[in-house]
Formats: structure tokens, sequence, C-alpha cells
């Protein structure tokens, strides 16, 4: 009986050792595993993966003239289907107004790579809930409250679209130098407006523009770029297909391609 009892209670240290040993293995697994992904998905400065980003979308909003109430409404919900769901994680998102100033707007207003919400994350090789938490706090709700000063309640006297344009090309795509998909979206009427040049009377020939001093100028590169139009119906009467064919030349010589074009309700 002794013996029985003596065995019987060796057992049961083995078992309570052994649970023991699971428990402490699967803690410093994890642990290491939570460490792991930190440092290779990478927490830099923008939240970007250590590699460099897997990809880049650039948003180029104009705001020379005030949105409809209707056009809010689908500007709002853009914004939000863009960051919750549409960019993957590990992609930059550049984001860019679009003034009547273009020199003062040629920087982005937000420049940061997604870190992924952790809604696919295993818990034993990271933490879901502190990564849904950076995700909300550290991108989600500061590109959402940007919202506002990507609007305008009062019409720039000109829309230069095509300079702007430039400036995505510089300090968005080219500044990152991004090696993965690239995509252009544009929320604009696509009505460029200056003294150089004017969409509201004239020509909409690319060819005729594009071999002019004004033109040539305004050459740029969107190599590799998939551009997005968002199109705000502001004068319907000049935004015919020729005005997009226009367009579509453009992005086809600075090496891009319109890959749709979707006009925006209101």
């Amino acid at each position: 009986m002794r013996r029985g009892r003596a065995a019987a209670k060796r057992r049961n240290r083995n078992i309570i050792f052994s649970v023991i040993l699971v428990t402490f293995v699967a803690a410093v697994t994890g642990g290491a595993g939570y460490l792991y992904f930190n440092r290779s998905e990478g927490l830099g400065a923008r939240q970007c993966p250590v590699a460099g980003p897997s990809g880049q979308v650039v948003l180029l909003v104009d705001k020379t003239d005030p949105l409809t109430f209707t056009q809010k409404q689908a500007f709002q919900t853009l914004l939000d289907s863009l960051v919750s769901r549409e960019l993957p994680p590990g992609y930059l998102l550049t984001v860019f107004a679009l003034g009547g100033d273009f020199k003062s707007s040629a920087e982005p207003v937000f420049n940061e790579c997604n870190p992924g919400s952790g809604a696919n994350a295993s818990v034993l090789t990271s933490n879901p809930e502190h990564l849904k938490k950076r995700f909300e706090e550290r991108f989600r709700k500061p590109m959402l409250h940007l919202a506002d000063e990507l609007q305008t309640t009062q019409p720039a006297r000109i829309s230069p679209v095509l300079e702007m344009l430039q400036m995505t090309a510089i300090n968005g795509f080219r500044k990152e130098n991004v090696n993965g998909p690239r995509r252009l979206i544009i929320v604009s009427d696509m009505l460029h407006n200056t003294s150089d040049y004017t969409m509201y009377q004239g020509t909409l020939d690319f060819s005729r523009f594009h071999d002019s001093d004004y033109g040539r100028r305004m050459s740029t590169n969107f190599g590799r770029v998939d551009v997005e139009l968002q199109y705000l119906l502001t004068t319907p009467r000049l935004q015919t297909r020729r005005q997009l064919k226009f367009w579509e030349d453009y992005f086809a010589a600075s090496g891009g391609r319109i890959v749709s074009v979707r006009p925006v309700e209101g």
C-alpha cells in the first residue's frame, strides 16, 4: 500500500511539474513571439516594417472648392473605408491637400504606415488587444480627424491641379521610393485653372498642351502608379469624356494609368 501511495505521489508531482513546464514554455514562446512581431514587423517612427513599406497609397484631396453636404458624407465614407478596410498592413498612406497656393501644401499632411489592427493575430505570438489599440490610436483616429482639414468653406481663386500632381510625384512617390504596389487616389473635379492654363476655356487636347512650354514644365513621373479618380462633379458641362481623355493621356505620358473613375455623389 505504501509503495502504491508513493507511486501515486510521484505521478501527481510529475503531472504538476509537466503543467508548470508547459505553462512556462508557452509564456516564453508567446513573449518571444510578441517581441519578434514588434521587431520584425517594425514600429519605426512611422510604424512601417523595418524592411520598408510593402506598398504605398497616396491620397490627393482637392480642397479648392467646398464640398456639398452629400459629398461630405461620401468623402467621410471614403476615408473610413480606406483606413479601416482597404489599406493593407505595412502599406504607407501619404495624404496631400490641394489648395490654391500649391507651394504651401507641397508636403503631405499625413504620412504613416498601417501597423495592422491585429484582427487575425494569434494570441500565442502577439497581443491582439495591443495591436488593435495601436491601430486605433496611432493610425485610424488621427487620419479620420484630418477630415475637416482636408476640406474648405471658401472657393479658391485658382486650382493648380497639375502643380499639385507634380508635388505628389516628387514628395510622395519619388521621395519614399517604395518597392511595392503604388496607388494614387485623387478626390477632385480635375478642372485645372491657372493663368498659364485653364480647362474652363480653350483646348483639352493633351498633345497640344504637352507640346507647349507650360505643358513641358508640368511633365512628371508616375511610373508604376495605378490612378483612381474620385470625381467631384462641380461643373458637369465641362467634365466630359473629352476632359477625362486629357487626364488619361496625361497619366499615360507620365508612366501611370487610370484604373478607375468614380463620380462622387452630390
